[in-house]
């Protein structure tokens, strides 16, 4: 054997060497993983009965329920929150003309295929009545499914 040869050959030697290493029959990996990235893209929320909209400035939260005059103060993030009149079929013809000012809090953020979509709300307006306030406490938005 030459002397290239042989230095080939235990060159080939040590690296196989060096790679069945700890090669315990799986992959050893060390140290922390990467940081994995939020998911970015735009975020909606699902008006009843169906349709996607950012940042509404108004939104039918049920058959009987609906936000007008919103104003977010935040949007995308884990929560949304905003500022507007509460009003429904439960309150006319009295909210009609003077409607709850109230708060809704858009919550449960959920991604979908590079969208996010909030699948929950509150809202939360002063001189409610108590069952009225409970009903419109941490319910159920539609998403879309994955």
């Amino acid at each position: 054997m030459t002397t290239d040869v042989r230095q080939a050959a235990l060159m080939c030697a040590a690296v196989l060497a060096v790679a069945g290493c700890g090669a315990d029959g799986g992959v050893r990996v060390e140290g922390s993983a990467p940081p994995s990235t939020p998911p970015k893209g735009p975020v909606y929320v699902v008006a009843y009965p169906g349709d996607p909209l950012r940042r509404p400035s108004r939104l039918a939260l049920d058959e009987f329920n609906s936000v007008t005059g919103i104003r977010w103060e935040s949007w995308g993030g884990e929560s949304a929150v905003g500022t507007g009149e509460l009003s429904g079929m439960w309150c006319l013809p009295g909210c009609q003309t003077t409607p709850y000012r109230g708060t809704i809090t858009l919550s449960g953020l959920t991604w979908h295929e590079r969208a996010g979509y909030y699948g929950r709300f509150t809202v939360s307006a002063d001189g409610l009545p108590p069952g009225k306030a409970r009903e419109l406490t941490d319910r159920r938005l539609s998403v879309p499914e994955p």
